[in-house]
């Protein structure tokens, strides 16, 4: 048994050996991404929140265990430069089983792609949580984020603050985005390293130039029109029916890089087949959202104003309880060092890094 390395384990002892070791319950579900893997565990039904979610870094080809750490550990170091806004998700706890670093986060049961999916969300509740993942986009840049590089609806997580607290207000305006998953942040800076989710990445991110946040605003485009006309793609198709595994019986041509890239190459081009879906205030700053010349898109802050103004337009109580909420989160970001402000995590945070750093 000293042998085996968890990784080596299937995957019902997995979840067995996560389940008594780091107390949080039953899994309930596993997500794969790019850069590791998500166990989410239900911790019963009278706690706030019910899950949590556990990170485990993944195997890379050609890779030592030990680097693979390190670069795990440099994730979660980055990630901690923008802790403590309300639209930001990060750590609250990190451990190790069987030798593998393991960070933990609270899991708020949703994420945009379900938002997308579902035909009840309304476009007031839509532009909102635009607003607000702008809002928590905006305080990463100015603790030290170049670009997230790796933006999709997956990586960003829904909390129903109406759920949570019973809020009793008529506005559409309480589901609260946490812009999440830093695997790929600033990895075009650190380790010349340009990748990330094909449908949402830039022109500069194919031809390996210089990143910044308006190669966010570049993804943010893609995800607003979805988020606007249902699930399609400023390309002309219905993401989730050709990517990232097409449904059966369609072409397999969108599993490809060199389709996205041309696309993203001829600014973003929004089909005419689809681009009817969306209004026309919408579709216009979508487009400048997608140009080729970052220089051209709006930067995050006029991101903000601009959406608040399509909030204007639809409904004036929302806009302003919007704009007060953007405002007030704002002003409650923390200021100060983790060390001073959560000493518990610090401590766990300085002998995790220690131990895979």
């Amino acid at each position: 048994m000293d042998s085996l390395r968890f990784y080596d384990l299937d995957d019902n002892l997995k979840e067995l050996l996560l389940k008594l070791i780091l107390n949080e319950g039953d899994v309930v579900s596993i997500n794969s991404g790019m850069c590791g893997d998500v166990y989410i565990f239900d911790r019963g039904s009278n706690t706030i929140p019910q899950y949590s979610c556990a990170k485990i870094p993944k195997l890379i080809d050609g890779v030592s265990d030990k680097e693979i750490y390190a670069r795990f550990v440099n994730e979660l170091k980055n990630q901690l430069k923008y802790y403590h806004h309300q639209y930001v998700h990060w750590a609250y706890d990190f451990k190790e089983v069987m030798g593998v670093p393991v960070a933990l986060f609270r899991y708020w049961g949703s994420d945009l792609r379900k938002i997308i999916k579902s035909s009840s969300s309304s476009d007031i509740n839509k532009i909102s949580i635009i607003a607000y993942l702008c809002a928590g986009l905006r305080h990463c840049y100015s603790k030290g984020l170049v670009s997230h590089q790796d933006l999709k609806p997956e990586n960003i997580f829904i909390r129903n603050m109406r759920n949570d607290f019973s809020v009793p207000v008529e506005q559409d305006v309480y589901n609260f985005p946490l812009v999440g998953d830093f695997g790929l942040a600033n990895a075009s800076v650190d380790s010349n390293f340009f990748d990330g989710a094909r449908p949402y990445m830039a022109p500069e991110q194919w031809e390996r130039r210089p990143l910044s946040s308006k190669t966010d605003v570049f993804a943010l485009g893609v995800i607003l029109f979805e988020m606007m006309s249902g699930g399609f793609h400023p390309a002309g198709i219905k993401l989730s029916d050709f990517w990232p595994k097409p449904i059966e019986g369609n072409t397999k041509k969108w599993t490809k890089a060199e389709p996205w890239k041309k696309w993203a190459s001829n600014a973003g081009a929004i089909s005419a087949d689809v681009g009817v879906l969306v209004d026309g205030d919408i579709l216009e700053l979508v487009n400048k959202m997608l140009s080729s010349n970052p220089d051209n898109r709006p930067d995050i802050s006029v991101m903000i104003d601009d959406l608040l103004q399509l909030l204007k337009s639809r409904d004036m109580s929302s806009f302003v309880q919007v704009s007060q909420l953007i405002s007030h989160y704002d002003s409650q970001a923390s200021q100060v060092s983790l060390e001073e402000s959560w000493p518990y995590l610090s401590q766990r945070w300085k002998m995790f890094k220690t131990k895979f750093g």
